[in-house]
């Protein structure tokens, strides 16, 4: 017999070892704070201080812009996240990763959406002075279909 989870994969709860610890506080309507507290033998335990700020420009009842999120730990590491959009077909994401006070992973995208395309540009890992890093372009365009 099947198990009711394996009907719902993602109602499923996450298992891990150790215990965490999660506090989150509204201190507007567009901005909140977080602590987490996490302890466990197998990931590293400790403290992150996380907020989210999400903006005034509202796109549709489910979206506004920009949204800020990152969390901190008292080392410094950092993880951080904005998006934006600009007008009605230009969207951008910047996600950045510092530890030991220094970039460890940085992500570029932006996104144009035309009347039957799609155009993602993406920066990934970017360093001028070493000459890597990594660059994609897709183009999604809709099908036309010919019926006679």
């Amino acid at each position: 017999m099947k198990s009711s989870f394996s009907f719902f994969p993602d109602v499923f709860p996450v298992l891990f070892e150790g215990a965490k610890l999660m506090v989150n506080k509204g201190l507007s309507n567009h901005f909140q704070v977080s602590h987490t507290i996490n302890m466990s033998s197998v990931t590293p335990s400790g403290y992150r201080f996380g907020a989210t700020y999400v903006g005034t420009k509202q796109i549709s009842p489910t979206e506004a812009f920009p949204v800020l999120l990152g969390d901190i730990d008292p080392s410094g590491n950092m993880n951080a996240h904005i998006l934006h959009q600009f007008g009605e077909r230009i969207k951008a994401k910047f996600v950045a990763q510092i530890q030991n006070s220094k970039f460890t992973a940085s992500q570029l995208t932006t996104e144009y959406k035309g009347d039957d395309y799609t155009l993602s540009l993406t920066a990934g890992n970017t360093n001028i002075i070493n000459e890597s890093g990594m660059f994609n372009i897709i183009i999604l365009v809709e099908p036309i279909y010919f019926v006679s």
